[in-house]
């Protein structure tokens, strides 16, 4: 498992740093995989999208979206409780967020910085399994 799921740095004009960043990014043999009106997104080849671009929304700073890698649904929703408890912002609650990816399950929090660090996890959740029926009591 690695420290960072991803990173979202903002910029002003997305058009152009995605220009600059289709040819930069080719170099370490990367293309764009993402790309959306408000955010694009690089990879290796048969690698998921780890470093993305967005619009800006704050004309008076940058925020930094770091998405961190976490085990599973329960450490996300203890990053949760964690940040909440050292009263940090909750953007959105924990959940699966799967216009993103199918199990992409993530909260996501600003801290007093401005920042947005996002334990994120791909959830066992996502895949859906019947329930199973109940087995019948033993027999006296």
């Amino acid at each position: 498992m690695t420290l960072l799921d991803h990173v979202v740095l903002q910029v002003d004009d997305l058009n152009a740093i995605g220009d600059w960043y289709d040819q930069i990014v080719s170099l370490a043999g990367g293309a764009r995989t993402f790309d959306t009106p408000a955010l694009i997104g690089y990879a290796l080849p048969g690698q998921p999208t780890h470093l993305f671009f967005s619009q800006a929304t704050d004309p008076d700073g940058r925020q930094t979206h770091l998405a961190l890698t976490v085990e599973d649904e329960t450490t996300v929703r203890r990053g949760h409780e964690l940040a909440t408890a050292l009263g940090a912002e909750i953007l959105h609650e924990p959940r699966l967020w799967p216009e993103y990816a199918p199990a992409y399950y993530a909260v996501f929090i600003r801290h007093p910085a401005g920042n947005h660090p996002q334990p994120t996890c791909h959830a066992s959740t996502a895949r859906h399994t019947p329930p199973t029926p109940p087995h019948p009591p033993p027999a006296p």
